[in-house]
């Protein structure tokens, strides 16, 4: 018997799905062992706490508070919808490319995750859930009133793989497109 042929793609999207399962695993096990609002447990001393909060905006809280919520659940299904066929028009070759592709497409489906739990048969506000909570202080009391790390915003396991995306974007690091040239063979 033989066994299909997988494309990178194939492997693609069974990380993605690992990815969103790692996310919603994080999730789950964060306000279950810590709760909505609860003092923070510190993991590294108190640089790193899991502090578990809902956040109505984007990508670190932005947009957050002002009612952006079904606005952002709608651009979220239209991002996943252009991903997915985005990553189809890609050159198999190109795998940093299509792993970037794939980072952006989990973080997007973790959060439309949370976001569609109103309208879903799961639990859940709307709200995207974050609990990662980093205490980084500034390297000097000349610098404390300019300091933007402290607070850092709170996030979740898929903001960190669309932060991961993004940098690979903006760094070049990822090409995508016609940008992306295969090696000659």
């Amino acid at each position: 018997m033989l066994l299909p042929r997988f494309e990178f793609k194939h492997y693609l999207y069974i990380g993605v799905v690992l990815l969103i399962i790692i996310d919603l695993w994080s999730k789950a096990w964060a306000f279950d062992k810590v709760g909505l609002f609860m003092p923070a447990q510190p993991i590294f001393g108190e640089w790193l706490s899991v502090y578990c909060i809902t956040n109505a905006g984007g990508i670190w809280g932005i947009g957050g508070g002002g009612g952006f919520t079904n606005i952002l659940t709608i651009i979220r299904m239209i991002a996943v919808t252009l991903l997915i066929l985005y990553i189809h028009k890609q050159h198999p070759q190109n795998k940093v490319g299509l792993c970037t592709l794939g980072l952006l497409l989990a973080g997007a489906l973790g959060n439309l995750y949370d976001n569609l739990s109103t309208v879903m048969p799961w639990s859940g506000n709307g709200e995207v859930r974050d609990f990662i909570m980093f205490k980084v202080a500034s390297p000097t009391a000349a610098l404390e009133n300019v300091w933007i790390f402290d607070p850092f915003p709170i996030f979740n396991f898929a903001d960190a793989c669309i932060s991961v995306g993004f940098v690979l974007l903006l760094t070049g690091v990822a090409r995508l497109g016609d940008s992306f040239k295969p090696p000659q063979q």
